[in-house]
């Protein structure tokens, strides 16, 4: 490595894209879930109720994209959209049903198995080396991402 210069941007990327088809395949897939739709359920878990433009600020992607999941999800009784009936009728809500609840419960289930299965092929210290990358990463995230939404030229981004 004399002359070479070691990068820690492209092993990220790589692995990113290898742990999205990971979670995919081994986690959510078997349950019949996958990573946005499991993202939506995990916020209404949490804020209990939500408008898609919420959900859609919070998690990214385009209105047709949400919709198409909120409309995924309400199929499959998960969520349940209503509007609203005092304000404005144009306004919808989004909120976990029980079903959806239940389904929360079973990939908390289907996470603990695999990460058993997973946290076996590890040491201790491997696993503590991990978190601590990890920490460092999403701070560093966390920190640029508020430099560039101090910033003013974020508007030529948007």
């Amino acid at each position: 490595m004399a002359n070479s210069y070691y990068s820690i941007v492209e092993p990220i990327i790589f692995t990113a894209s290898r742990m999205e088809v990971i979670a995919n395949r081994y986690i959510f897939g078997p349950i019949g879930m996958n990573i946005p739709s499991v993202k939506i359920m995990g916020l209404l878990c949490r804020k209990k109720i939500m408008t898609p433009k919420e959900i859609m600020k919070l998690i990214g992607g385009t209105k047709s994209n949400i919709s198409q999941r909120l409309d995924s999800l309400e199929k499959k009784r998960y969520i349940k959209m209503h509007k609203d009936s005092i304000d404005d009728k144009r306004k919808v809500f989004v909120e976990l049903t029980t079903l959806g609840k239940n389904k929360l419960k079973e990939l908390k289930n289907q996470l603990r198995k695999v990460k058993l299965e997973l946290e076996s092929n590890f040491t201790r210290k491997e696993i503590q080396q991990h978190f601590a990358f990890f920490k460092k990463l999403n701070n560093l995230v966390d920190l640029n991402e508020k430099r560039f939404s101090d910033c003013k030229c974020k508007k030529l981004f948007q």
